[in-house]
């Protein structure tokens, strides 16, 4: 299996038609966490896919975009405050 990696996925899309696409894609990707902030487990690939998906929906000089790996030691140093847990590692859905 690759190796995947955390990333925090943050969003600022000016239209509302695009900001759904926006949305409705990264939900393939990730774990919708507030209005434009998707966490998201990701291969290689699939962080390629993510890229080249996202600079197909947004138009550069309107919308923004950003992506941020956190590494494991970032992820262990983070904090929450209010109600849900903080990812600590990829678990692989095993289907039978």
């Amino acid at each position: 299996m690759a190796k995947r990696h955390f990333y925090i996925i943050s969003y600022d899309i000016s239209d509302d038609k695009r900001l759904k696409k926006v949305h409705k894609f990264l939900k393939d990707y990730g774990e919708w966490k507030q209005r434009s902030v998707f966490e998201c487990w990701l291969t290689p690939e699939a962080y390629e896919q993510v890229k080249k998906g996202l600079k197909s929906l947004i138009k550069p000089r309107v919308d923004r975009v950003r992506i941020y790996r956190l590494c494991t030691s970032c992820r262990q140093k983070a904090f929450a405050y209010g109600w849900g847990n903080l990812p600590e590692d990829f678990e692989e859905e095993i289907i039978i």
